[in-house]
């Protein structure tokens, strides 16, 4: 996402066959610099990479996020997702965190 020429915000995603059958969006990374949040900017960059996935004929998208960050998980939640499970000591500093899902099909 660019504001007067300058990069404040990023997704990083791909799509690939899970289980030889799903056609699964991962998103891996989604960051907005501090001074420009609740802006929106966010959930119009995951909307955009939602919106391009199922063009490619995307079944679902799935993503990660700590479970104590609330801000990241009403903003999935508002798009649609839902916590699909709870992955015990998922990141490096032990914390756990909720697999989040958004069927498309």
């Amino acid at each position: 996402a660019m504001v007067d020429s300058k990069c404040v915000g990023a997704v990083v995603s791909k799509l690939d066959l899970h289980k030889k059958t799903i056609r699964r969006g991962y998103i891996a990374m989604l960051a907005v610099e501090k001074d420009y949040r609740k802006r929106g900017i966010g959930s119009k960059l995951v909307s955009l990479t939602i919106e391009q996935m199922i063009k490619e004929g995307c079944d679902e998208v799935v993503l990660e996020t700590e479970l104590s960050n609330k801000p990241a998980l009403a903003l999935y939640e508002n798009l649609g997702f839902v916590r699909d499970k709870r992955l015990f000591r998922y990141y490096l500093n032990g914390r756990d965190a909720f697999r989040l899902k958004l069927w498309l099909n």
